[in-house]
């Protein structure tokens, strides 16, 4: 009988979903992921998260919460970066201890360590994780070491899907192709560019967004998401400033933000923040500063979290569409 792996769909989840299930597959393992977040998943979340949690880390308890009678083992890494400098979230590498500590009777929690900023990891250590977690799995070595290939190459290939080219970029704000959803054009002559900028767990959960995406395509919005930009556009604006933000996300959204503040070549910028996260506490402040030196292209910032209203939410973005519309009247 396969043993059950659960991959909460959260958090990291939206990043290295690719590789984490190719690894497990390749093992013979069976791997079951949470589904969308729903309303039961929510409610879990609220009802058993911390409260001083950000709303991401919240939902992530709901996800985990979802299979704990479903599963063998949970797979939740305590990943602290890939890069020298920069780093993650530091929740991300407490959480899975956090919730071994708090649920020590559910299913073994497969947590590995890994940080090349912190803890100067590298090669030798990947190795050792992965030959560690697939003797859980099977004996045979080779079969393991096989996996960890596949997988990685599993997670190049997604890359290279997501991130554009610089090519690519100058083609969308050209209208030349569509990066996401077509935008309907039932009430306009053309659609309107806006950079959607935030967390991939939170603009690609449809509850967390409030199916932000799948809204403005239906306002006749083209969007770009900032997780969508050239690698080498994020890091050209990172390195224009007078200090290190060594945060990924954070840097990725920043660079985005920066990047069509001093282009304007776009209609307008939306950034989805999350109410008490610590990155974007840094990154909504940096961004309203620049935004008030170049304030040719509109910045609008929504922070969401479990209460959000939909209602409320939707009307922010209409006035923000609705303003953008009459400036191009002018």
């Amino acid at each position: 009988m396969k043993k059950k792996v659960g991959i909460p769909r959260a958090l990291l989840y939206y990043k290295y979903e690719a590789m984490w299930t190719t690894f497990f597959e390749e093992l013979g393992a069976e791997v079951i992921i949470s589904p969308e977040t729903n309303k039961t998943i929510k409610d879990l979340a609220v009802r058993f998260a911390p409260d001083e949690d950000c709303y991401s880390t919240k939902l992530f308890f709901g996800h985990f919460l979802y299979l704990k009678d479903e599963v063998d083992f949970f797979f939740i890494p305590r990943f602290g970066s890939n890069h020298e400098d920069n780093v993650g979230c530091p929740k991300f590498l407490g959480l899975a201890q956090v919730l071994n500590s708090l649920y020590p009777d559910f299913p073994e929690i497969i947590m590995p360590y890994y940080s090349k900023a912190k803890a100067n990891h590298g090669k030798r250590r990947l190795l050792r994780l992965i030959l560690e977690i697939g003797f859980k799995f099977t004996w045979n070595p080779l079969r393991i070491l096989r996996a960890g290939k596949r997988a990685f190459k599993a997670q190049v290939e997604y890359e290279e899907q997501l991130y554009i080219s610089e090519k690519h970029l100058k083609e969308w704000i050209k209208s030349q192709i569509v990066l996401n959803e077509k935008p309907n054009l039932e009430n306009r002559n053309k659609p309107l560019k806006v950079a959607l900028v935030g967390h991939r767990y939170v603009l690609n959960d449809d509850l967390s967004s409030l199916d932000i995406q799948e809204n403005l395509a239906q306002k006749g919005v083209d969007i770009i998401t900032s997780f969508q930009m050239p690698r080498c556009t994020i890091e050209n604006q990172m390195n224009k400033l007078d200090y290190n933000l060594y945060f990924t996300d954070a840097r990725e959204i920043l660079g985005t933000i920066t990047y069509f503040l001093e282009n304007n070549t776009i209609d307008g910028i939306l950034q989805l923040a999350v109410f008490s996260c610590g990155l974007d506490s840094i990154t909504l402040e940096l961004a309203a500063r620049y935004s008030r030196r170049q304030p040719e292209t509109p910045l609008l910032q929504l922070v969401i979290d479990e209460l959000t209203s939909e209602v409320g939410f939707g009307t922010r973005i209409e006035a923000f569409l609705d303003m953008i519309d009459r400036r191009e009247l002018k």
